[in-house]
């Protein structure tokens, strides 16, 4: 087996693990972020500041769609 085509093959490998994983982990913190955002409303704030968990909850939802902005750009580059 030709040695460039092994790592061409295992750079798209590990470059679709990479957009799967930005993915993933976009919904996460934006789900992360949208439960701290409501918590206050839902769940009687769960013994928490409500500045705090507002606070935590807009840098995760931040967060998260940076993370599917960069999975989709890398989707888009290839």
């Amino acid at each position: 087996m030709d040695t460039n085509s092994f790592r061409q093959k295992e750079e798209s490998r590990q470059g679709q693990l990479r957009k799967i994983y930005d993915f993933v982990m976009g919904l996460i913190w934006t789900a992360a972020g949208i439960f701290f955002i409501t918590a206050k409303y839902i769940a009687d704030g769960l013994g928490l500041d409500s500045l705090t968990t507002t606070l935590f909850g807009i840098a995760a939802l931040v967060y998260g769609v940076f993370r599917f902005y960069r999975g989709f750009t890398a989707n888009k580059r290839k």
